[in-house]
C-alpha cells in the first residue's frame, strides 16, 4: 500500500500508476520503498523462527531430557515458516 495525492492505493502495476498521474521516478521510489518494508519483514520473522528454534535445540543434544511431545513437528513448522502463503505479514506461528 502507497500513499499518493492523499488516497491510498494498492496497484502497483505500471498501468495503474500511470492512470492516476504517478511519474516514472515516483513510481520506483514506491516500488523500491515496498522492497524495503518487505525484506525488513521477511529478517523480522526469520528472526523470530531463529530465536524459537534456538530456544527449544537444547533438546536436540545427546544427552539432553526427553523432548517435550510434539516438538519436532513444531521445529519443522518453525523452518517451513517462509513456505506459507501469508509470509512476511501474516504468518502463523506453530504452537508444542
Amino acid at each position: 500500500m502507497y500513499l499518493f495525492n492523499r488516497e491510498y492505493h494498492t496497484d502497483t502495476s505500471k498501468e495503474y500508476m500511470d492512470s492516476i498521474g504517478i511519474d516514472a521516478e515516483t513510481r520506483e521510489s514506491i516500488l523500491r520503498q515496498q522492497e524495503f518494508e518487505y525484506d525488513k519483514a521477511c529478517k523480522s520473522v526469520r528472526a523470530k523462527r531463529d530465536r524459537l528454534l534456538a530456544e527449544t535445540d537444547y533438546y536436540m543434544l545427546p544427552d539432553a531430557p526427553t523432548a517435550p511431545q510434539g516438538l519436532t513437528e513444531y521445529r519443522q513448522a518453525l523452518r517451513d515458516i517462509t513456505e506459507q502463503s501469508g509470509f512476511p505479514h501474516d504468518v502463523e506461528w506453530p504452537e508444542i
